[in-house]
C-alpha cells in the first residue's frame, strides 16, 4: 500500500507537469511556424494595440512557451517552472475569457493557424491545464528530480529557438519599426480570392480594402468606401477579407457596399495586414503596393495626390 502510494506521489506530478509542457510546448512552436497570422490574433483581443508592443508580445510568449514546455519536461526547479506556468496560464484565462464574454474574437490563437478553438473552449482548457499544474505543484517535493546544468541549457535553448523560429520561417525583423505599408511585401498578383476570380490585379491601379465582416470599423466605413468607389477617376475599390461566403452575403444584404468583396487565406490576410489596423485601404499598381492607409479612409484628394506622385 505504502508502496504504491509513494509511486503515485512520485509520478503524478511529473507526469501531469510533462503533458503540460508538452502542450506549451507544441503551441509554441506551431505559432512560431505562422508569426504574422499569431500577431494578428493577439490583435483581435483588442487588449494590446501598440505594433510594437504586438510584435514583442508574440515573440517573447513564444520564446517562454517554448522554455516553460521543456522545464516541466525535464522537471527542473518545479516549485518555480510551475509557478511560472501557472502564471502564465491565469493570463490566458483572464485574456480568453474577456475574449469569450465580449466577442472580440473567434479564434483564439492558442496554436496559430493548425488548430482553431473558440474563446469558450480556450477558457476551459486553459482551466484544465492549470488545475493540472497546481496538483503538480502541490505534489512536486515528492517528485524533484535533482539539478543539472544540462536540464538548465536545454530550456534556454529553448528559449532561443523559440526566438529565431520566426525569423527561420519568414518572419523578418526589419518590420519591426518600420512604416505599415512597407511591410507589405507580398505581390498581389500572386493572391488567389475567391469571388474576384474576373478581376485580374497584376495590371492597373486598385483600391485594395482589408476587412473583417464582423469589424465594427470596416462596418461603418461602408458609406465612405461607396464614394469612393462611386468617384470614376479614381481606381477600382475591391475589398479582401477572410469570411466565408455566407458571412459575407450577411454583410452585403445588411450594409450594401456596391464594390465587390472576395475571400483570400487567413494567413495571407494576416500577412497583408501585417500591424495595421482594419479597414486597411492599399493603393496598388501593376500588383505592388503604393501607399496604404488604417483605419481611417483617404478622401479622393488625398488618393489623387499620392498617384499624381508616384
Amino acid at each position: 500500500m505504502n508502496t504504491a502510494r509513494n509511486t503515485w506521489r512520485l509520478w503524478v506530478p511529473r507526469l501531469l507537469a510533462g503533458a503540460v509542457g508538452l502542450i506549451l510546448l507544441t503551441a509554441g512552436l506551431l505559432k512560431a511556424t505562422e508569426m504574422e497570422l499569431f500577431i494578428g490574433q493577439i490583435r483581435d483581443y483588442g487588449i494590446i494595440s501598440q505594433p510594437i508592443f504586438l510584435t514583442l508580445s508574440a515573440w517573447g510568449l513564444i520564446g517562454l512557451e517554448c522554455a516553460l514546455g521543456v522545464g516541466l519536461l525535464a522537471f527542473y526547479r518545479p516549485g518555480l517552472i510551475l509557478s511560472l506556468t501557472a502564471m502564465l496560464l491565469l493570463i490566458f484565462v483572464g485574456a480568453t475569457g474577456w475574449a469569450w464574454l465580449t466577442g472580440a474574437t473567434e479564434d483564439c490563437g492558442c496554436f496559430g493557424a493548425w488548430l482553431k478553438r473558440t474563446p469558450g473552449e480556450a477558457v476551459l482548457g486553459n482551466l484544465i491545464l492549470l488545475a493540472a499544474t497546481v496538483i503538480a505543484w502541490v505534489g512536486r517535493r515528492h517528485s524533484e528530480k535533482p539539478r543539472t546544468h544540462a536540464k538548465a541549457w536545454a530550456i534556454m535553448t529553448a528559449f532561443l529557438i523559440g526566438l529565431t523560429l520566426p525569423v527561420a520561417f519568414g518572419f523578418k525583423i526589419s518590420q519591426i519599426g518600420q512604416p505599415q505599408w512597407k511591410t507589405v511585401e507580398m505581390e498581389f498578383s500572386q493572391l488567389q480570392a475567391k469571388g474576384l476570380e474576373q478581376i485580374d490585379l497584376r495590371h492597373g491601379e486598385y483600391l485594395i480594402i482589408l476587412m473583417d465582416t464582423e469589424c465594427l470599423h470596416c462596418q461603418e466605413a461602408v458609406p465612405e468606401l461607396n464614394t469612393l468607389a462611386q468617384e470614376t477617376d479614381l481606381p477600382p475599390v475591391i475589398a479582401l477579407c477572410k469570411n466565408e461566403e455566407r458571412q459575407r452575403m450577411v454583410f452585403v444584404e445588411e450594409f450594401q457596399p456596391i464594390f465587390p468583396i472576395g475571400q483570400i487565406r487567413e494567413d495571407v490576410f494576416w500577412l497583408l495586414l501585417t500591424d495595421g489596423d482594419m479597414p486597411r485601404v492599399i493603393l496598388i499598381r501593376d500588383g505592388h503596393v503604393q501607399q496604404a492607409w488604417d483605419e481611417k479612409i483617404p478622401d479622393k484628394d488625398r488618393i489623387k495626390g499620392i498617384k499624381m506622385s508616384l
